[in-house]
This record gives C-alpha cells, sequence and structure tokens, in this order.
C-alpha cells in the first residue's frame, strides 16, 4: 500500500485538506465587536478558507503564497465587510493578524464576485484581470513586502497577473515610478 498524503511530506497542489476546524473571527459589526466562529471548510498547506471564499480562487491564492514564501505563517481566508475610514469598500482586503499566534487574517470583500473582470493597461496593451485576483494578490503583496507605498503593490500585482510571476524576480518590477 502507498504512502498516504496525510503522511508524506510532499502536498500535491491540488490537494484539499478536510478537517473540521473553526476559528474565532473579531466582528465587523459598528458599535459592537464581537466575536465570530467560522467553520474553516478547506485547508492547503498553511492556507485555511472559510466558507465562501470560491473554489476557483483557492489554487490561485495558494500559488501566490508558494511565490512570495508566505509559508512561515498561518494565513486564514475569509468573506466578509470590509471597512475603511471611507465607509464599505469592495477593492480592498482586510488584513488582521489574529490573537494567541493563531495567524493572519485575510477578509475578501463578500460584495466583490469572482467572475467581475476588469482591464488594465500596460505599455498600451490592454488585458482582461479577475478584480478578485488582483485584489487577494495585492493583500499578499503588503504582507511580503511590507512598508510599501499602496501604489507599489498594486503595480506588481497588475504586472505580476498580466505579464508573470517572473515580474517578481525582475529587479524593475520594484521600481515605484511606474
Amino acid at each position: 500500500m502507498g504512502k498516504s498524503v496525510r503522511n508524506s511530506k510532499i502536498v500535491p497542489i491540488n490537494w484539499i485538506d478536510d478537517e473540521e476546524r473553526w476559528i474565532l473571527v473579531p466582528g465587523t459589526v459598528r458599535k459592537a465587536h464581537r466575536t465570530r466562529t467560522k467553520e474553516i471548510i478547506y485547508t492547503k498547506g498553511r492556507c485555511s478558507f472559510t466558507m465562501g471564499v470560491p473554489k476557483s480562487i483557492i489554487d490561485f491564492i495558494y500559488r501566490s503564497v508558494k511565490q512570495l514564501k508566505l509559508t512561515d505563517r498561518p494565513l486564514i481566508f475569509s468573506r466578509g465587510t470590509v471597512r475603511t475610514s471611507r465607509g464599505v469598500v469592495k477593492n480592498e482586503v482586510s488584513i488582521r493578524e489574529l490573537d494567541w499566534g493563531v495567524g493572519t487574517l485575510i477578509t475578501i470583500p463578500r460584495v466583490l464576485k469572482y467572475g467581475e473582470m476588469i482591464t488594465l493597461s500596460l505599455l498600451s496593451i490592454s488585458y482582461s484581470v479577475r478584480l478578485m485576483e488582483l485584489v487577494v494578490l495585492h493583500g499578499l503583496l503588503q504582507i511580503a513586502f511590507p512598508r510599501k507605498k499602496t501604489t507599489f503593490y498594486y503595480n506588481l500585482a497588475a504586472r505580476i497577473l498580466t505579464k508573470g510571476w517572473g515580474q517578481l524576480d525582475d529587479e524593475h518590477s520594484f521600481d515605484d515610478a511606474r
């Protein structure tokens, strides 16, 4: 009988773990900062996903975490309301460190649909990309490269989605001027 996936150290990229785990998530209700309990539905490596995260983006997130070398910390992806000082937004993720070393909670806006596409123009060429992938990659870049300008994250995320992961290794991709 061959080795099971659980007992080996090599995890296939398309493997999704199934076990019952719950997490306390800080609430976003105004004036009543209650914590909520959310069930972790999927786990891939150190990435955990709650109910509502589209299955089609799970592989994208896992590959992005591997490319950005963020495998040293647990990352929990959830859907919910993302608020800033401007109110409820749909083009940003919320990044929050959870208590007791549980990990980092990344909240994807609930109003953002996976199928929403936007058109980006890079060097006079139009590219069509998913807005959810752009927003999630922007959040992961914030964790991977802290203390950079906001434009840096959006520019790099757009270049990675349109030109590929080779942009991350290119030394000119970190130029904030573009």
